[in-house]
């Protein structure tokens, strides 16, 4: 962690020298040149959205966020970081890359280190569980208007059409995308999902899930390894969960998590805890419930460095819900 953390200054250094050079010169072209530069690296991406990959990998800011171990320590720097981004996002609102990058960030934060922990708060404390799900919805939502503002600026009226909740509507524009819109649609689609999880409620937001359904769909057709399987995972609890009606399906639940599995080669906890979740409980299947938890807490968070953090949070989770065992099972004495 030690050496990478010059890194991260040496960005947010980059970040104060090329803003103080544009307002120096005060010269438009300058301006968004530096900005365009500096968007570049914060996103990873360029303004039209490819993937900009570093001169020198061991300076990525990226790997600085995501490898670390101490959850606490990044749930108090996340608002940092997703607030330099959106400063970023709103000086530089056309480009799609920094788009891309803070709808992720939000829909990151709202799922690991809002949702979560809420989800794992105890019943008595039903009213700041409340609170918090309220929360995590407003950053879901939030993560996915940035994602979806990158694909509304390739192609005009996107954003619209999902948002109508028709499908009919939808599907013209989702058939538009390419390989180059995977992140894009993803994180719309994950963010979009992981609202209605906070808050299944909402009414109106369940006539637009078939739309953030077809929306994964589509990343999934395009790129199906994409993310270590993150799409398929997203499809399966969705797929498990909802009412048939609304796209439902126990065995396109089963073959999204196979395809989870088969992406991630059982290297990520995920779907280990997706699989116990989303299949095992409506099963009542108690021991593949325990089975699967298990072996999502025997994977080493240091076998993939760049991805520690998201291993430990997840194998929090997978812990607690082993430890709750008997609130997801009937026991018949």
């Amino acid at each position: 962690m030690k050496k990478n953390f010059p890194a991260f200054l040496r960005c947010l250094c980059c970040l104060c020298a090329l803003l103080c050079t544009a307002l120096f010169f005060g010269c438009a072209l300058t301006k968004h040149m530096a900005l365009d530069a500096l968007s570049d690296s914060l996103a990873g991406a360029d303004k039209k959205g490819k993937a900009v990959k570093p001169k020198a990998p061991e300076n990525s800011l990226m790997p600085v966020l995501t490898g670390e171990s101490d959850p606490v320590l990044m749930g108090d720097f996340f608002p940092t970081a997703l607030k330099l981004y959106e400063i970023m996002a709103a000086q530089n609102p056309d480009h799609q890359g920094l788009s891309v990058m803070t709808g992720s960030l939000y829909v990151m934060y709202a799922n690991a280190f809002v949702q979560t922990p809420a989800d794992m708060l105890d019943a008595s404390q039903y009213v700041l569980q409340a609170e918090e799900q309220k929360r995590a919805k407003l950053h879901y939502l939030r993560g996915r208007s940035y994602a979806l503002r990158a694909l509304e600026l390739r192609y005009p009226g996107f954003t619209a059409a999902l948002l109508s909740g028709s499908l009919d509507t939808a599907a013209g524009y989702i058939a538009k995308l390419q390989l180059a819109d995977v992140a894009a649609a993803y994180w719309a689609g994950a963010g979009w999902l992981g609202a209605f999880s906070a808050d299944p409620l909402d009414t109106q937001a369940l006539k637009t899930l078939p739309c953030a359904v077809a929306l994964l769909e589509k990343a999934a057709e395009l790129d199906p390894d994409y993310n270590n399987g993150a799409v398929w995972d997203a499809l399966t609890a969705f797929y498990a969960a909802a009412p048939a009606e609304f796209g439902g399906d126990m065995e396109r639940a089963r073959f999204a998590s196979a395809q989870a599995f088969r992406v991630s080669k059982g290297e990520t906890p995920g779907p280990y805890i997706t699989y116990a979740t989303a299949l095992c409980v409506p099963q009542q299947d108690a021991e593949g419930f325990k089975a699967n938890l298990k072996k999502a807490l025997a994977i080493n968070p240091d076998s993939r460095p760049q991805e520690r953090l998201s291993v430990t949070i997840a194998q929090k989770k997978a812990l607690w819900l082993l430890q709750h065992v008997d609130d997801y099972f009937i026991q018949w004495d």
